[in-house]
């Protein structure tokens, strides 16, 4: 009799732990009701990330900065402003209205002790190369040669400014030159600067391109 009380007992306690089972699994299964502010909650969050994003990637598109030093001389360019410092200290701001700055360079090409900085890009559609050097506190505009004559020929832009070594590079695309060995090309146009503030064109050289 005791036994078989004890198995009725066990029975009816595995009856009962599978009834538990069933009931947690249909609570599982039921999709939770969410509330439309919940809802409201949860996109305003969203939007606001979206947006911080944008911010973001406007802030980093606005915060274009090219800057060059030389000894304890820097020159800054942003958007519509070039900046000329020494040891911290604003010496020249120059504003150009709608100018994007592609070469910045702060150097002593002529070796005469009077730092010179050069900055190049695009104003409009009009390739710009300001210049200046610096002397006794103050700055001189430096004039840089422009493309003329047999350069010019077939020129379509695409130009940069670079150093290499002792001379200045004007580089830029040019195309369909009957006078030149690669009809089309890059045109490098090298120049020595004089300790007098003088140029002079060492070499012209007509260059492939590279289709990258």
């Amino acid at each position: 009799m005791a036994r078989l009380l004890k198995f009725f007992l066990f029975v009816l306690l595995l009856g009962f732990l599978a009834y538990i089972f069933v009931y947690i699994g249909e609570l599982d299964d039921k999709p939770e009701e969410t509330e439309m502010t919940d809802v409201d909650v949860v996109k305003a969050y969203g939007d606001s990330l979206a947006l911080i994003a944008a911010d973001d990637t406007i802030s980093k598109t606005m915060a274009t900065t090219l800057t060059s030093a030389f000894e304890d001389f820097t020159v800054t360019v942003e958007v519509g402003a070039i900046r000329l410092e020494k040891s911290h200290s604003v010496l020249l701001e120059k504003k150009v209205a709608n100018f994007k700055a592609s070469t910045v360079l702060a150097t002593d090409l002529n070796g005469n002790e009077k730092p010179e900085f050069w900055v190049a890009g695009w104003q409009g559609k009009n390739y710009r190369i300001f210049a200046f050097e610096y002397e006794n506190r103050k700055f001189r505009d430096i004039r840089f040669p422009a493309i003329m004559g047999r350069q010019r020929l077939g020129y379509v832009g695409a130009d940069s400014l670079y150093l290499e070594k002792a001379a200045i590079v004007h580089s830029f695309g040019y195309e369909n030159d009957p006078y030149a060995d690669i009809s089309s090309g890059i045109r490098a146009c090298y120049y020595k600067y004089g300790a007098d503030g003088s140029f002079v064109l060492s070499k012209t050289l007509d260059l492939e391109k590279n289709n990258e």
